[in-house]
């Protein structure tokens, strides 16, 4: 019965709220016969019960359709043309029936409370649109049970920074994350004409509209393995996987240089702030930063200018230590393109400008991870990828600091010959 001054909308709104939240997995497969039961089992083993999972076969060749269709409820099989994994996640959210979606691939590992874990935090912050967790990557599934997997830690990325984060890097991924249905609903679907980075441009348009929490501990474990992506159309093979991955983000990217204004690149809490030169220089090295790491060059190189002008208007000497995580991040993947041609505009860029203190700072922050990735080169002993790494070094750095780093690793070089 309604009571007295309750609408209607409120009483249905206390009833939603108070009945259980009903959750739809969506697994979109092609051609996994050899994974696909390993990572269904793992998600009808859930602490907390799924309501629905709905696996997708796009086409597959092999006998992922026999493998697929012979689970039990709550699993659901459906069988399309293949058209690419854009198009099974897009086909299976129109048949989802659950509150929240949770996308899981079709040779990944879900712990066994994680759905239990996601749906706590959704209970502690009601306000929240999708939560987010950490995971490990494996080969063999005996890792799994012998904790022989190496665990992939994002600590730097919060509720505040998640969509400045991962415009820099994918650090969540589908697995790791449960969403409210309706957030899809809102943004639209997965787009359809990429065929990589799919989850990608998808995890930042929900990421610049709606609120994330953070979930404790790992939410799935990531098979690595060498089997193709893509679809029969596009097919990825494992070796070229990490250069279709960058040829699809740089798509993503230049479209977010266009639509994404410059506040949006800093944190939530930040651009709550009143507009200030400090915070529009901090925007510019974080986009410029971003678009160094995904290769597109010219829009690092005219961010950098730009953040140079300020900065020389400003009279500023020194970076601030949010500025200098920024640019220490840019270049801490192991292939940074430096020494490519692409690249010489934004070295230009950085080299012309005026000699004086926080040149000198910017540019030893940008080479901080080098002589890292140098060492642990040459203890390996892979020298052909160690002098690609001093080319790249060399390329940026300033005289002093090659000096430094040569003098660094002559250091190294005895302790280097005795472990290998």
């Amino acid at each position: 019965m309604r009571k007295s001054g309750e609408t209607e909308d409120t009483v249905i709104s206390q009833m939603a709220a108070s009945r259980k939240p009903t959750v739809t997995v969506i697994v979109p497969t092609f051609n996994r016969e050899k994974f696909l039961p390993e990572a269904i089992d793992s998600l009808l083993r859930q602490t907390v019960a799924p309501d629905q999972i709905l696996i997708v076969d796009d086409g597959s060749t092999d006998n992922t359709g026999t493998v697929a269709s012979s689970f039990p409820a709550p699993v659901e099989y459906y069988r399309k043309e293949n058209g690419g994994k854009s198009t099974a996640l897009n086909f299976a959210l129109k048949h989802c029936t659950g509150d929240f979606v949770w996308i899981f691939d079709d040779d990944d590992v879900a712990h066994p409370t994680a759905l239990e874990r996601f749906l706590a935090a959704f209970e502690r912050e009601p306000e929240a649109d999708f939560a987010f967790g950490e995971y490990a990557r494996f080969q063999r599934s005996a890792q799994i049970g012998e904790g022989d997997y190496q665990i992939v830690a994002f600590g730097h990325v919060s509720q505040d920074n998640f969509f400045p984060s991962h415009l820099e890097y994918c650090h969540v991924h589908q697995p790791g994350l449960l969403v409210r249905r309706k957030c899809y609903d809102e943004v639209g679907g997965f787009n359809e004409t990429l065929v990589r980075s799919q989850d990608y441009e998808m995890m930042l348009r929900l990421a610049r509209r709606f609120k994330a929490v953070r979930v404790d501990g790992l939410m799935f474990f990531q098979r690595q393995h060498d089997m193709v992506r893509g679809s029969t159309k596009v097919v990825i093979s494992y070796t070229d996987r990490i250069k279709a991955w960058g040829s699809y983000d740089r798509v993503i990217m230049e479209e977010v240089y266009k639509s994404v204004d410059l506040h949006e690149y800093l944190d939530r809490s930040e651009q709550a702030l009143p507009k200030t030169a400090d915070l529009e220089m901090q925007a510019l090295l974080q986009r410029s930063s971003i678009m160094a790491r995904k290769g597109l060059w010219h829009h690092a190189a005219a961010d950098i200018r730009r953040y140079a002008q300020l900065a020389e208007r400003a009279g500023k000497t020194s970076l601030s230590d949010k500025e200098r995580a920024i640019v220490r991040r840019t270049f801490e993947a192991y292939d940074t393109g430096l020494a490519t041609a692409p690249a010489d505009e934004f070295v230009s860029a950085v080299k012309g400008w005026k000699p004086g203190a926080l040149k000198t700072d910017i540019v030893r922050e940008y080479m901080h991870s080098f002589p890292h990735f140098l060492a642990r080169d040459l203890k390996a002993g892979k020298l052909v990828p160690a002098s690609k790494l001093l080319r790249e070094y060399s390329t940026l750095s300033l005289s002093g600091s090659l000096s430094r780093l040569c003098r660094a690793m002559t250091s190294k070089l005895p302790l280097l010959r005795g472990a290998s």
